[in-house]
């Protein structure tokens, strides 16, 4: 069959994100289909190019894959679901093929967004196999209970199958990056000003209990792997075909568990190729020997995923680590000499303004290179945030929330934004 894969993201936030996901349902399609990507992020003209590969093309599938569903901004927020439901419109116009809606984004609401969208089907989760399923069935007998995950029409409403995680991540091709210009997402930057890098998955799944983060829904709770080994020859192959050097690990948890992550650096130190990369470093697990090993394999750039550096609040958001963990981790990278950023993840519950001024107060102690400040916390459905804001009265409870709506804390809300523009005014690396 011909399928169009369409990814929609511009938004660039810190770097411009090559879209990872999509890239590992082509991989998992392309060697048995005709396959072609349009991807918006660098499009001068994306609708146009939209009406010249339908024109050319002739698709008798559509995917869309949803990233993002707003700028998750509760000063100016700014929701990017009225533009694809105008792709989708458009598309109907243009072509009669059944569209496919899939992403992160579309998983965490599925049945809120087909309600929207108006689309013919949606694939909530990992989509490597399901989307391979799905094919099946729309080739054959259309029994489409059978696919994990998928969306459907049944008796005049949204059906939502079970979802089936991936269990041998291991089996999975290599993400198809040929049809994403891989160098150009590297050479580009985001609102941080930071060099881009190309993102790479080596594991799925969180255990932590955070009450605002719809990672465990997206990829459970057990942790899943590729071989170290495994990953580390996408590398070499990236780096040889294209000469890649910058990559990003996307992993929730990249230290956790510390021995994989040694066993990854040691991979990637055997390479001996000049790669550069960051990944996210979870302070509930600081690890000198794991830091010094990031360092000699190349680890230039970590995101520290500390959240505040108050204990109340660190708490009450559900992290898992205190602020012990925070300080032992920024000092453990300081010393092994590797560049790190910060989150300050403000306004939650409890949050006041001695626990702002605390958390301020702490990552001043230290040397970030930059400090990511959001202030309120977009709440997602079925989360304990959600149910929080409803026992509270803060959300009306019909509310599907595609639209987006934020938890910022009574006690801090009339004054915070004028109280930071005062911290930025002292660290011009600090930034909304």
């Amino acid at each position: 069959m011909r399928i169009l894969f369409i990814s929609p993201n511009r938004l660039r936030l810190v770097v411009p994100p090559l879209p990872l996901g999509l890239a590992s349902v082509v991989a998992a399609v392309k060697n048995d289909h005709e396959v072609r990507v349009l991807d918006f992020m660098f499009a001068a003209d994306p609708l146009g190019q939209v009406r010249r590969a339908v024109a050319e093309f002739s698709p008798e599938i559509i995917v869309l894959s949803v990233r993002n569903i707003d700028n998750q901004d509760s000063r100016h927020p700014e929701s990017f679901i009225r533009e694809v439901k105008d792709l989708v419109d458009l598309l109907r116009q243009l072509s009669a093929a059944p569209i496919v809606v899939g992403g992160a984004g579309f998983s965490i609401m599925p049945r809120e967004f087909m309600d929207f969208l108006k689309a013919d089907f949606g694939v909530a989760g990992e989509g490597e196999a399901a989307f391979r399923d799905f094919l099946s069935a729309f080739a054959g007998a259309r029994d489409w209970g059978r696919v994990s995950g998928l969306v459907w029409r049944q008796a005049g409403g949204w059906r939502l199958n079970p979802v089936q995680r991936v269990a041998d991540l291991k089996a999975l091709p290599r993400p198809a990056l040929e049809y994403f210009t891989p160098r150009l997402y590297q050479e580009a930057v985001g609102s941080a000003k930071l060099p881009g890098m190309v993102p790479v998955q080596t594991r799925r799944g969180c255990p932590m209990k955070c009450i605002y983060c719809t990672t465990p829904i997206l990829e459970g709770r057990r942790f899943r792997a590729w071989e170290p080994t495994q990953v580390a020859s996408w590398l070499a192959a990236w780096h040889e075909k294209w000469g890649l050097t910058r990559f990003y690990f996307v992993d929730n948890l990249f230290n956790c568990p510390p021995s994989y992550a040694k066993k990854l650096c040691r991979a990637i130190l055997d390479l001996q190729l000049p790669l550069q990369w960051g990944a996210l470093i979870n302070p509930a697990a600081p690890d000198r020997e794991l830091f010094r090993l990031c360092r000699e394999a190349g680890g230039v750039f970590m995101q520290v995923g500390n959240e505040s550096g108050s204990e109340l609040t660190l708490t009450r958001l559900g992290k898992g680590f205190g602020r012990r963990q925070v300080e032992l981790t920024l000092r453990l990278l300081e010393e092994e000499g590797i560049a790190y950023s910060c989150f300050l993840l403000l306004g939650g519950p409890g949050e006041t303004r001695e626990t702002v001024a605390e958390s301020v107060a702490l990552l001043e102690q230290y040397r970030p290179q930059l400090v990511n400040l959001t202030v309120g916390i977009r709440i997602y459905p079925g989360l304990a945030l959600h149910r929080l804001a409803l026992a509270e009265g803060l959300l009306d409870p019909g509310d599907n929330l595609l639209q987006p709506r934020f938890y910022l804390a009574p006690a801090v809300k009339e004054w915070i934004w004028e109280y930071l523009e005062g911290v930025m005014a002292r660290h011009p690396n600090w930034i909304f």
